[in-house]
């Protein structure tokens, strides 16, 4: 199988907002941003096209469904981090009023949720749990493309590249751009990350 992995573009939202799952939409430079990417697409169709279920990965998803005239599956696996009461706040008004929850968080990440809301380690298992579903049900020359968001694809790669979740942040993950990840004898090999362009054989 070969996986390509494509994160949103830009969302209409202020800087410094704790974006987790808080349904934000794309801005009109991620929209436009997309469509860059979309257009750099070269070869055959993928057989799957697959997206979170928030609003910006739907509406990034939907620039690749119409140039393929293929059906978006959704499925909530592939949503960022939940950052549960801190989700859709300032990190700053965040880092003042909750000061100790959060001191205690950022030097805990992985293993520990936000008030609320989920760990590092629950986005690893919710996405492993995808990518094993998706492995059991596509053939072994399936083209497979998922939008989804810088957390939920770091989670993949960290399955993928056998990464400890505590490095997952070595790995940069912009928006609008693609990574690639094929399997080959039960084995994965990342062809490449954080492109700008799709680099299809």
């Amino acid at each position: 199988m070969d996986l390509i992995l494509v994160r949103h573009g830009d969302v209409e939202a202020a800087a410094g907002l704790c974006l987790g799952q808080t349904d934000a939409p794309l801005s009109a430079a991620g929209f436009g941003a997309m469509q860059q990417l979309a257009a750099t697409w070269s070869g055959r169709a993928p057989r799957f096209l697959f997206t979170s279920d928030l609003k910006r990965a739907q509406q990034a998803a939907a620039v690749f469904a119409a140039r393929f005239a293929i059906e978006p599956l959704t499925d909530a696996r592939l949503r960022e981090v939940d950052l549960g009461q801190w989700d859709g706040k300032r990190w700053e008004e965040v880092m003042g009023s909750d000061a100790a929850r959060y001191e205690h968080w950022a030097n805990n990440w992985v293993i520990q949720e936000a008030p609320g809301g989920e760990s590092f380690a629950d986005v690893i298992r919710r996405t492993g749990a995808w990518l094993s579903s998706l492995l059991a049900s596509t053939g072994h020359d399936d083209l497979v493309l998922a939008v989804a968001h810088a957390g939920s694809i770091r989670a993949l790669l960290c399955h993928a590249l056998g990464l400890p979740p505590a490095r997952a942040f070595a790995l940069t993950i912009d928006h609008a751009h693609s990574a690639r990840v094929r399997t080959r004898n039960g084995q994965f090999e990342v062809s490449y990350v954080n492109a700008s362009s799709f680099q299809l054989d």
